[in-house]
């Protein structure tokens, strides 16, 4: 027993070592990655140092299993490695073996020396003592000759046999290292290197001749991020005697890089004192390679797999999750690195992993299966799916299955409701307005037809069994198209569908939908089957849909084009305007900043009248604008003599014509007598058309004005020699805000409004107006034509039929208002300025007040005779006022007498005014005499 004890000690110790390296390498598995062998490797040394070659041939086969079972995927498995796996545990063996080899040739190498032990000694005669094996052998030496010795003789059998061990430990080391079967190197801690085998040497690129030559030195072939693993290794080498193999690269002679499995070991002890060292080397480039390659295979495999629209897992015989695709993840909500190795029941839930564990079950005693089921999901959702199972033998066992799962129920929802739709369809084909046909493909006649055919095209059914019906019922237009669409389609695609019209019985046009199924024989259709849908409603809806797109496009367009020619206006507007202001406005300053003789004065305020009567007749086309889009524009219609009325008109006009020699030639038919109409409208439109002729006439030229009658009608003509009208503008001469010339650099003012007015007046007056012009430069003749109708006049009326409104002058003394009190109340200082001297002039007394407020204050002191009201103010209007006025007792000025005086010079203002309490409405601007006779009025003083 005590036998036994000693000889288990060493295969206890490997034991023990490969379980210390098994709980380290489980503890620091996280750092270890890639690579978990390091430790093992150091287990097996550790056995070969101490016990031999059969102990650290055990430490290498415990060392493979633990790694193989509790390392390498998947985990808990014997047999079912994957190459990467298979390959890395194949390179782990034949190092381990080699260490195990190497150090038993190592250990035996020094339990030889060790029990040798010569020593040399001189004793105190001088002569020379020999020591071995702790044997005293003593003699005498003469001149180099022992003459003589004495001491015990031992049997050396036994170093004999140490001996013999030694040599054939050495040679079986030297044999191992001249193999090549890996690297074998000797050197020192300095970075030199003494010796190399071939495989060493072929490895990083240098002969043998370079070795010896000390060009090849390991510190200045290691790569650079790898020097702190070196100096980690002799470290422990140092301490320990040998070393953890571990993973580094050199550099090539030629640059590139090698990676390598390397381990050392110091050859006899004491470790800390050694220099020189043994160092063993492994090419990993083929390996690496190899695990290169099949980490791209791996990487294209899981690229192939999150590409499929499939569901794909590979489960263990366990039923445990070893792979997951991406669709698997997202199906579940789940990272793939949370359902690995989860049984299928953590993951799937209770209730399906009952209603799939039959599959499961079957897939694992080797069967392959199929089946559609659907899956109600703890999260309360039910999913259709097609699922396939495909099993993994491992020596006729099974080890695992492939899980296909396809979720198909968007599939199984559109086959639900296609067969609701189908059926509902069956059901509305025989009451909506559908025809189901079906005809014979290769003659074209009809097999079947529909009875809803007699109500939408009014044939009896036999009509359709006839041949070519369908042909010769066609709609002529589409008869022959339509044929051949049919054909080619019917040859080449399996369902298709076309629109075209029909012939009903009647003769009526009906369009049709046809959609049409085709069934094949072997090398041709051979059956048509569709419906004819009635689509006659829709296309009269699209028809009448273009035509209210085509006319709501015309609409916009009018409408932007309207727009646009409103801003012009404006613009123009703006320019009119501001011209006469600025003349007026220069003058003013003018004539209060410095002293002029009487003619500049007289001068300068004949330029303020012109251009204040010029703005007032722009701000009147204006508001005749705004009446006719309005449809407020009213005529006074009386007996009118045109001949006169043309003549004022002239008369008008010729000061200006005067001005650029342009010479007016007038011509009147007698015949023309007295028409209906209002004279100052009429006076308006003649006056704007020679206004128009003198304006666009160059110096030199001659305006043509002539007065007709033709048969019941009177046709008034002004006709210049001036710039003429282009052919493109001439259709939009009359419409409002248009000007052939709307440019900032245009040759002559105006609103373009004044032609615009006058076509709306003379249409108001039952006739025409027309322009026509040859061209650009060769002048423009408008045309106007109204009717003449008979009127009985008396010679006192006829006489005063020769002059118009704006020449009866009344003379009339001028309004005294002596004594009367008169409240004036406009927020505008110029304006109550100007309307108190106006008043004051006629000796009338005045007070004015800036707010409706002070006006309710000065109306109970002053007491006026007449109110003066301004409409638009701020805070309080006239309106406001005049209500507040109305409201008091007479004896407080309730009753008083109010007139509104304003830029609001609308009919619906004028309306507004006279409802609020105001007796008159009176529009700015007005004259002195004008307002004396108003104010006057309403004291009851004419």
């Amino acid at each position: 027993m005590k036998g036994i004890r000693p000889l288990l000690v060493p295969y206890a110790v490997a034991a023990l070592a490969v379980g210390g390296a098994f709980i380290l390498t489980l503890l620091l598995q996280s750092l270890l990655m890639p690579t978990l062998c390091q430790l093992f490797f150091a287990a097996v040394a550790v056995s070969t140092w101490y016990g031999g070659m059969q102990p650290g041939l055990l430490a290498t086969a415990l060392s493979t299993l633990a790694m193989g079972y509790f390392f390498t995927q998947p985990v808990y498995l014997v047999g079912n490695f994957a190459l990467d796996n298979i390959l890395q545990l194949g390179t782990f063996v034949p190092v381990a073996i080699l260490i195990s080899s190497l150090n038993s040739g190592l250990r035996s190498a020094k339990q030889g020396f060790d029990r040798i032990d010569v020593s040399h000694e001189i004793d105190k005669h001088g002569n020379s003592q020999y020591l071995v094996n702790n044997n005293n052998v003593v003699g005498i030496v003469e001149n180099g000759v022992l003459v003589r010795g004495w001491g015990t003789q031992q049997d050396m059998t036994e170093r004999q046999q140490v001996e013999v061990a030694r040599r054939e430990s050495e040679k079986r080391f030297r044999r191992l290292v001249e193999s090549n079967i890996f690297g074998v190197a000797l050197g020192d801690f300095s970075g030199g290197v003494h010796y190399a085998n071939d495989y060493f040497l072929n490895m990083v690129g240098y002969t043998r001749e370079e070795l010896h030559s000390g060009k090849l030195r390991w510190d200045a072939i290691t790569a650079p991020e790898y020097i702190n693993l070196d100096v980690q290794a002799l470290k422990e080498i140092r301490k320990q005697g040998v070393g953890t193999p571990f993973e580094k690269e050199y550099i090539h002679k030629d640059g590139s890089r090698v990676p390598i499995l390397i381990g050392g070991a110091l050859l006899q002890e004491p470790y800390d004192c050694q220099q020189e060292m043994i160092v063993f080397s492994l090419d990993l480039s083929e390996g690496k390679r190899i695990e290169e390659a099949l980490r791209q295979r791996e990487e294209q495999l899981r690229l192939i797999t999150d590409a499929v629209p499939v569901l794909i897992s590979y489960v263990d015989a366990q039923q445990r999750y070893r792979f997951n695709n991406k669709r698997y993840e997202e199906w579940h909500g789940i990272p793939a690195s949370k359902i690995y190795g989860k049984h299928i029941k953590e993951v799937v839930g209770e209730s399906v992993y009952e209603s799939i564990r039959p599959y499961v079950e079957a897939v694992l005693r080797g069967e392959q299966v199929s089946y559609e089921t659907n899956l109600d999901y703890e999260d309360g959702v039910t999913r259709y799916v097609n699922v396939c199972y495909v099993p993994q033998f491992s020596q006729g066992e099974v080890v695992g299955f492939v899980a296909l799962i396809s979720d198909i129920s968007e599939r199984k929802l559109s086959e639900a409701a296609l067969k609701d739709s189908e059926e509902r369809f069956r059901k509305l084909a025989e009451k909506v307005r559908v025809i189901p046909w079906e005809a014979d493909a290769t003659t074209g006649n009809f097999t079947y037809v529909g009875p809803q055919t007699v109500e939408i095209l009014g044939y009896p059914l036999s009509d359709w069994y006839t041949d070519h019906f369908w042909e010769f019922h066609i709609y002529p237009e589409d008869r022959e198209w339509a044929i051949k669409h049919c054909i080619d389609c019917s040859l080449s695609l399996e369902n298709y569908e076309f629109e075209y019209r029909m012939l009903a019985a009647d003769g009526k046009v009906v369009w049709l939908y046809d959609i049409v199924n085709v069934v094949r024989g072997e090398d041709a259709p051979q059956l048509l089957r569709g419906f004819m849908i009635d689509i006659s409603d829709r296309k009269q809806a699209e028809q009448e849909r273009e035509q209210l797109l085509t006319t709501e496009q015309a609409s916009r367009e009018s409408a932007e084009a309207a727009n646009r020619m409103k801003d012009e206006f404006l613009a123009t507007l703006s320019h009119e305007l501001r011209t006469p202001l600025n003349a007026m406005l220069g003058w003013t300053q003018l004539l209060r900043s410095r002293k002029f003789d009487e003619e500049t004065t007289a001068r300068a305020l004949e330029t303020i009248d012109r251009n204040t009567k010029s703005l007032t007749t722009l701000i009147e086309d204006v508001l005749d604008v705004s009446r006719i889009i309005t449809g407020k524009l009213r005529l006074d219609v009386r007996p009118v003599k045109l001949a006169s009325l043309i003549k004022v008109a002239i008369d008008t006009v010729i000061p200006g014509a005067d001005a650029k020699e342009i010479c007016i030639e007038y011509f009147s038919d007698p015949s023309v007598g007295v028409i209906l109409g209002d004279a100052n409208r009429l006076q308006q439109i003649v006056w704007n058309l020679l206004s128009n002729a003198v304006k666009f006439t160059p110096k030199g030229g001659t305006v043509d004005v002539r007065l007709e009658s033709m048969n019941s009608r009177v046709e008034f003509q002004v006709r210049d020699t001036g710039v003429g009208i282009a052919a493109e503008f001439l259709p939009y001469v009359f419409e409002r805000f248009r000007q052939a010339d709307s440019s900032s650099t245009r040759s002559h003012g105006g609103l373009g409004l004044g032609l615009a007015i006058v076509r709306h007046l003379v249409e108001l007056h039952g006739g025409t107006v027309r322009a026509e012009s040859p061209g650009i430069g060769q002048g423009a003749t408008f045309i106007v034509n109204l009717p003449m109708k008979v009127v009985a006049t008396k010679t006192s009326e006829a006489k005063q039929l020769l002059s118009t409104p704006e020449s009866q002058v009344v003379e009339n003394d001028l309004p005294n208002l002596g004594g009367l009190r008169v409240l004036v109340v406009d927020d505008e200082p110029d304006a109550r300025q100007l309307l108190t001297t106006m008043l004051l002039q006629h000796e009338a007394q005045v007070i004015a007040v800036s707010s409706a407020s002070d006006a309710l204050v000065a109306l109970q002191k002053f007491q006026p005779d007449v109110l003066v009201s301004d409409i638009g103010m701020p805070q309080e209007d006239g309106y406001s006022l005049i209500r507040k006025i109305r409201a008091l007792p007479g004896e407080k000025g309730g009753r008083t007498p109010a007139v509104a005086l304003t830029a609001y010079a609308r009919a619906e203002d004028r309306t507004k005014a006279l409802n609020a309490g105001f007796q008159l409405h009176v529009a700015k601007p007005v004259n002195p005499t004008e307002l004396a006779a108003v104010v006057a009025n309403l004291a009851g003083r004419t």
